[in-house]
């Protein structure tokens, strides 16, 4: 009897204990809800932007969400945290990983060259590319153009304009720039969206798939993101999710039809960044990658989240800036189209993982951008 009363005791008391530990993780997640919205709603104020949103993930958990502002400037259809947001280069993060699942699964090799994966041109290559591998594409090692200033667009443009499919654009591209010669150092890091396009039309050549339903396939599908899409999101005379926005020369945002040509890249550059996600679903994406540095990630081996998160110049990995003192602290990228404006930031030492969207960009976003990341920063603490 003694036993059994003592037994009883002892669960009243880890009930309590229990029960005021999901009190005060509730108030946490509470204050942090209002901190985000509060944070959000300021800096989208003082900045005029159409509309920003964020969400925080602690331990697995969405500690907190919020969206502010409208889908389109002088517009009254306000954001949801449901919405779509074209996350620019972004993308590269779920092309390096879709090619790492095809790198598992035998159908590629990080090692394999240019030469090899193109042999029906390689003699055309300028020889400096021949023994280029897929590493070196997906950390911007390989000399390419940046293809990452408007001025570089017209030609890219000419390139593919008459070129039926988008699988054939992209050998079009392959074929024509690695045939030039190299226009950095090869081994030095030098940003290059070509380099992802390249892999992906690799990835395509040798699957016989587009990178869209490689991307569908080998990431959105296990994972179970559905709220994603390509480029720019929602439909044509629609408000029925967030539109991109170019500033005028005189300073006035316009909203973009996702119909119109100017809301997105050509389609040939998807692998570099063409995306778009609700938050909830990229944040899918967000968390894998941070299981995957603790060995519990679902798409790859422990050993290939290493390969992508590993730098192989400076701080820049597979498709993630990273950050190593001596152990992962952070992995980061920004992305943009030139009409949206996102940031990630995964803290796996701590696990914290923080997504901000904005549909704008331009100088006064990226400060905004800055800003709310300082604040979060701030408040999370990951690094102490």
């Amino acid at each position: 009897m003694m036993h059994s009363r003592h037994t009883k005791i002892l669960s009243k008391i880890f009930l309590t204990t229990a029960l005021l530990a999901v009190t005060v993780a509730v108030r946490a997640d509470e204050a942090l809800q209002t901190f985000l919205e509060q944070t959000l709603t300021t800096a989208r104020d003082k900045n005029d932007l159409p509309a920003v949103a964020a969400l925080i993930q602690i331990d697995g958990k969405t500690a907190a969400i919020a969206a502010d502002g409208f889908r389109a400037h002088s517009h009254m259809e306000p954001v949801t945290i449901d919405d779509r947001w074209h996350i620019g280069s972004n993308t590269k993060a779920l092309t390096a990983t879709m090619i790492a699942r095809l790198v598992e699964q035998g159908i590629m090799r990080f090692e394999d060259t240019l030469a090899d994966s193109f042999p029906a041109f390689a003699k055309n290559m300028d020889p400096a590319y021949r023994n280029i591998t897929i590493t070196q594409l997906l950390s911007h090692t390989a000399g390419l153009p940046p293809l990452t200033d408007d001025n570089e667009l017209p030609q890219f443009e000419d390139l593919i304009e008459s070129v039926p499919s988008i699988r054939a654009q992209r050998i079009a591209v392959a074929r024509s720039y690695l045939a030039m010669p190299p226009t950095s150092a090869t081994g030095s890091f030098k940003y290059s969206n070509l380099g992802y396009i390249i892999a992906g039309a690799i990835a395509e050549a040798r699957t016989g798939k587009t990178w869209e339903d490689l991307i569908k396939e080998q990431i959105f599908t296990p994972l179970g993101i559905k709220n994603a899409g390509f480029a720019a999101p929602g439909s044509s005379g629609k408000l029925d999710q967030p539109r991109g926005h170019k500033k005028t020369w005189w300073g006035k945002l316009v909203p973009l039809d996702p119909a119109d040509i100017q809301s997105d890249n050509p389609q040939a550059l998807g692998p570099a960044g063409t995306i778009n996600i609700s938050l909830k679903d990229w944040i899918l994406f967000a968390e894998d990658q941070l299981n995957g540095v603790h060995g519990r990630g679902k798409l790859l081996k422990s050993e290939t989240y290493r390969k992508l998160h590993s730098p192989v110049n400076g701080h820049y990995a597979l498709g993630w800036g990273a950050l190593y003192d001596p152990e992962l602290l952070l992995l980061t990228h920004t992305g943009s189209n030139g009409y949206w404006l996102t940031d990630a930031r995964i803290m796996p030492k701590h696990n914290i993982i923080f997504l901000i969207a904005m549909n704008s960009a331009g100088d006064t976003a990226e400060k905004s951008m800055k800003d709310i990341r300082k604040l979060l920063m701030e408040r999370l603490k990951p690094f102490e």
